[in-house]
């Protein structure tokens, strides 16, 4: 039987060490933990683990900089969190060092749910689809946008969904901004033709366009009264990494947008501040997916972490296809 491959836990804090390595000791990998940088940096020399976890309070410190270069050089995906409580790193300075792939910044229990879901999607490379962040039977409802002037539709279809599920209209608002956002973005900033040339992105937006093939976009939600899950795909998989993480900058910068809500990358930081953790799963080329999800356990007085998590992940290339 093959040994296990290892993920390398870095974290401080002793009584975080042993909730952390429960939590993926499920993944049924080795779990490592070490209590300072230097000894990840010295293990990283002579082994290269699957995944290395990091408290963020190590980050923002600037302590593990040459670390997640070393991991990211060697082949090692890096998940950074907040292990250590919301109140030791601002987030907004972990946002603005623009090379955060995987941030969880939610105290426990949510942080044992993203962690278990993120370190496996690392893992496994298995990235795509809502049903993942979603309880065991909870009910997925899909539609397909084939024309612009259908964007209005959905996302009043997807307001009435919410309101079946008993949510209120706070969490209707927030869902209904973060569709319109997603949609938005699939539809008109997406497609690209065999120049690279995004053929939509100065479309006006009060025209109706038509799609079909690739074009067409899809929209899914449920709830698993934990989540409200919203997806929105795309068939061209033209947003890349770079720009995600530039955008999520801009929301721990202060003039990341205008007082009005304008700006350059609005549209992302809107949908990161209005839900719970964000997700991006890319397929270069092929597709993009991107995942929102709204935390209905608690009000919103009692929102659970300083900000939003979230993720960017990137499908390995099929060696079959190179």
């Amino acid at each position: 039987m093959a040994e296990p491959s290892t993920i390398l836990v870095v974290v401080p804090d002793r009584k975080t060490q042993r909730v952390v390595q429960r939590i993926l000791g499920a993944t049924l990998h080795r779990v490592e933990i070490v209590d300072a940088v230097d000894q990840a940096e010295r293990m990283l020399a002579h082994r290269v683990p699957a995944l290395l976890v990091v408290d963020g309070a190590l980050v923002a410190q600037g302590a593990a900089a040459n670390l997640l270069a070393a991991a990211a050089e060697r082949g090692t995906a890096a998940c950074l969190t907040l292990l250590t409580g919301p109140g030791v790193v601002e987030l907004p300075r972990l946002l603005q060092l623009g090379a955060v792939t995987n941030l969880l910044v939610n105290p426990m229990p949510v942080l044992a749910e993203e962690l278990t879901i993120t370190a496996l999607k690392l893992l496994r490379g298995d990235l795509f689809g809502l049903e993942k962040y979603m309880a065991w039977g909870a009910q997925v409802q899909e539609a397909h946008m084939r024309r612009s002037a259908e964007s209005g539709l959905l996302v009043e279809q997807l307001s009435g969904a919410v309101r079946a599920f008993g949510l209120g209209p706070r969490v209707a608002s927030m869902a209904m901004l973060v569709a319109d956002e997603l949609l938005s973005n699939a539809v008109y900033s997406a497609p690209v033709d065999g120049d690279g040339r995004r053929y939509r992105r100065d479309l006006a937006r009060d025209a109706d366009t038509s799609f079909e093939g690739r074009e067409v976009v899809r929209l899914r939600w449920a709830c698993d009264a934990r989540y409200l899950a919203i997806e929105v795909a795309d068939q061209f998989g033209s947003l890349g990494r770079d720009t995600i993480l530039a955008s999520l900058a801009k929301a721990g910068a202060r003039d990341g947008m205008r007082d009005d809500g304008t700006g350059a990358g609005m549209g992302l930081v809107l949908t990161y501040r209005s839900c719970d953790h964000l997700i991006f799963n890319l397929d270069p080329g092929r597709r993009t997916e991107v995942i929102a999800l709204i935390d209905v356990r608690f009000p919103a007085a009692e929102r659970p972490g300083p900000g939003s998590s979230y993720n960017v992940f990137v499908a390995r290339p099929d060696p079959t296809t190179v």
